[in-house]
Parts: structure tokens; C-alpha cells; sequence
């Protein structure tokens, strides 16, 4: 594939899972498209240099008043889209898990994911995941973890590489929408290599067993996730993929800050 190619790809990913004030200085290509999931663990690592550097930063402040700055930040830089995904997700599930006929349950649970209003089970999920994560980053704050910069590049890297095995291995559920150029009939070779990079470098970053366990829950938690939403509608949406990075981040967050804790960082 050509180099503009990949150049589009990966403003392609940034587009797609950041919100920066900026317009995209290109112009959209279904090959760009294609390929840009290559990029995602890239712009998962420059997002965590972003936030490393904002922990660098705020310096002598205490940590949950960092911790706090620090998450503000990282649902502002990408729009709190992956959020919002989490919340259809949770709306359309509950809408629509009872039906018992499955093309019932099917268009029911994809309209209500379509619907911008937000029940009070969405809200709830909201809630926890932030507070989750707000709690595990006052954990880690001021440890040798998250003084270092290839922590946070892991950290927000992997939840995007998570997203890889499910657009090769699963089908699109809705006809049209904005990761329908996503599914990966045939996958480029440029996304393997991104899915085998991000777990080895993973390995190579971080501490051998934390790592080597955290990438095993993390694996589950993606089979889970995938084997619920085939089940539900058949395949994934934008939205189950921004949530399935959501739970992925908070996993990663939880189990680091629960090493630290127990003398295993």
C-alpha cells in the first residue's frame, strides 16, 4: 500500500478516536479507513504521553487533585466519545435482552443505541467507570508506574489494540454508520503487525507477571465482550467498540493500582 495511505490512516485513527481542534487535511479514503485500526495502539500511546505529561505537570499537588486533572483531561481529548459508546451500549442492552425473538431484539437494542437520550442504567455505568478510574489513579499516583511515560503509552495503548481482534474476527451489525468502513473483510497485514507489536512491546514495558496477567484479563474481557454482542445483535457498533475500550481502561487501571497495592507493581 502506498505511503499517503498510511499517512491517511493514521489521521484517519486520530479523527476517529480523538477530538483535537483541528480539521483532518485530507481527504477520506476507503483504503485510509481500511487500514487506519493499524494506528489505534499508536494514538492510544501519543494519548498517554499527553496525559504523562499532564501528571508531570501538576507536580506537588495532592493526588486525588491530580488524579482528577488527569481524567478530566483524558475524557476531554477524546470527547468523551468511548463514553458515550459505553452508555448506548449499556441502554440498547437493557432495552431490548428480554425479547425473545432475536430480529426483535436486534432492531430494538440497535434504535435505542441510535436514540440520544440516556436511561438511568447508562448513567449509573457512567458513574461507576469514572469513579473506578478516578479511584485507581489517586492509587497510583506519585508510584514509580506512573512516573514513567511508557506506563501511560501501555495504558491507553492496549484498550485500542484490544479493539483489533474484534473488527478481523467479527461482523459489522448495522448496514451503514461510522465503523462501517471499519470491518475488516480482509485484514491489511498492516494490523497484525500492530496487534503483535502492542503485545510485545506491552511485555517488554512493563513488569513480566502483572503484564503477561493483566493482557490475560484483558483477553476475557474482550472474548466476553464480543461473545455478549454477537449474541445480542450479531456482530459490533460503534458504540460497543467504544465501550468495550472503556471497561478495557478501567480493567488495566484496577489491576495495576491492585498490584501496587499488594507489594506486586
Amino acid at each position: 500500500m502506498k505511503p499517503v495511505e498510511h499517512g491517511r490512516a493514521l489521521l484517519t485513527a486520530l479523527a476517529l478516536l480523538t477530538r483535537w481542534p483541528w480539521q483532518p487535511p485530507f481527504r477520506w479514503s476507503e483504503a485510509g479507513q481500511r487500514l487506519s485500526p493499524a494506528y489505534y495502539p499508536l494514538v492510544g500511546a501519543l494519548l498517554g504521553l499527553v496525559l504523562w505529561g499532564v501528571y508531570w505537570l501538576c507536580g506537588d499537588l495532592p493526588s486525588g487533585l491530580t488524579a482528577f486533572v488527569v481524567l478530566l483531561l483524558w475524557v476531554a481529548m477524546t470527547g468523551a466519545l468511548h463514553l458515550d459508546g459505553l452508555a448506548d451500549a449499556v441502554d440498547g442492552y437493557f432495552a431490548g435482552h428480554r425479547c425473545a425473538d432475536s430480529l426483535e431484539r436486534k432492531d430494538r437494542i440497535l434504535s435505542v443505541m441510535r436514540d440520544p437520550a440516556t436511561g438511568a442504567m447508562a448513567v449509573v455505568m457512567l458513574v461507576l467507570v469514572l469513579l473506578a478510574k478516578w479511584l485507581a489513579l489517586e492509587v497510583l499516583m506519585g508510584s514509580a508506574l506512573v512516573a514513567s511515560p511508557l506506563y501511560w503509552c501501555v495504558l491507553l495503548a492496549l484498550p485500542r489494540a484490544a479493539l483489533l481482534p474484534i473488527l478481523i474476527a467479527t461482523r459489522y451489525a448495522r448496514s451503514e454508520g461510522l465503523a462501517a468502513g471499519l470491518n475488516l473483510e480482509t485484514t491489511p497485514l498492516s494490523v497484525w503487525v500492530a496487534l503483535l507489536l502492542s503485545i510485545a512491546a506491552a511485555l517488554w514495558i512493563g513488569p513480566a507477571w502483572p503484564t503477561a496477567i493483566s493482557l490475560g484479563w484483558l483477553v476475557l474481557l474482550v472474548w466476553f465482550w464480543r461473545r455478549l454482542w454477537v449474541g445480542q445483535i450479531g456482530g459490533y457498533t460503534g458504540d460497543t467498540l467504544g465501550g468495550q475500550v472503556e471497561l478495557a481502561e478501567t480493567l488495566l487501571l484496577w489491576f495495576w493500582a491492585i498490584a501496587l497495592l499488594t507489594g506486586h507493581p
